[in-house]
């Protein structure tokens, strides 16, 4: 790993105790400025994954320079997800050795790397993949504060967007309705050709934020996708468990040991929620492999 640049979130919450992202080993050129002002831009960027593009530093404007983001390309398919622990997390010590969706077995089987997968084999464009940490707004108590570090890695490129989020929502409940209207509006006016896919909580879904992610979503014309098949059978076949085997980023073979680990989704699960998100997904004709 050449780099890890993450934010350090100090809150816990429940058993996602998780905080912040490693960037992966790859160069990342539009990071510019002291440690602590590169340190503050990677603060929501979990990874950034580049698949068959060439190098895109040419396309970077001043303004993205300034920001830390990469701006979406018309020439490529753009897919941004944000998400906790489900989507990403940290290698933490004995307890966690990657940092993709926590219980994966590897990282190519949390769902984002599936769908990024999914899309892949769909569009004609190559596909870049962007995961940001939405743990700092679950946590913040002041939640339009830190929206601004997130509206960077947005514009009229960008193509898909998924949102994982609430499992770490315990705390700062009244301001749910207006907290999830901003998030989700502030989205759609950042990124108003993408297609928005709002995920239901995938662990323990609480009514007063799925009834807030829902008004959201209806307010500003964006998908909700129910998790209600996923629920119904994630603990007999979709939670991973104590003693699951799990390949860490250093390549080895470890042993979850920890119940917060284990209470997340397991390879099967993570290939369920890919499953009902890709099936949400629609690309323009002009990005999709003629299957006739």
């Amino acid at each position: 790993m050449k780099q890890k640049i993450f934010g350090s979130l100090m809150l816990i919450c429940g058993i996602f105790f998780i905080s912040g992202c490693q960037i992966p080993d790859i160069e990342i050129p539009f990071l510019s400025g002291s440690q602590e002002e590169q340190e503050e831009k990677a603060e929501v960027r979990a990874a950034f994954k580049q698949d068959d593009t060439k190098d895109r530093k040419d396309k970077k404007s001043k303004s993205e320079e300034s920001s830390g983001a990469i701006a979406a390309s018309e020439d490529t398919y753009d897919y941004v997800a944000l998400g906790n622990s489900v989507t990403c997390s940290e290698a933490e010590g004995s307890i966690w050795w990657g940092d993709w969706g926590m219980a994966a077995t590897t990282a190519e089987k949390d769902y984002v790397h599936l769908i990024s997968a999914w899309l892949k084999e769909q569009s004609n464009k190559p596909v870049t993949t962007m995961i940001l940490d939405l743990k700092k707004w679950e946590l913040a108590e002041e939640r339009d504060d830190v929206l601004d570090k997130y509206m960077a890695y947005f514009d009229e490129n960008t193509d898909l967007i998924t949102i994982q989020t609430g499992e770490n929502i315990t705390d700062f409940k009244e301001t749910l309705d207006t907290d999830y209207e901003s998030l989700v509006s502030q989205i759609k006016e950042k990124a108003p050709n993408a297609q928005i896919i709002m995920l239901g909580e995938v662990l323990w879904p609480s009514e007063d934020i799925e009834s807030a992610k829902k008004a959201a979503c209806e307010a500003n014309d964006v998908p909700f996708l129910e998790m209600t098949e996923f629920l119904d059978d994630y603990n007999e076949i979709y939670r991973s468990e104590i003693g699951e085997v799990v390949y860490g980023e250093d390549g080895k073979k470890h042993i979850i040991s920890d119940e917060a680990v284990a209470a997340h989704p397991n390879d099967e699960g993570m290939e369920c929620i890919a499953r009902l998100v890709t099936e949400e997904i629609t690309i323009q004709s002009q990005s999709v492999k003629d299957k006739q």
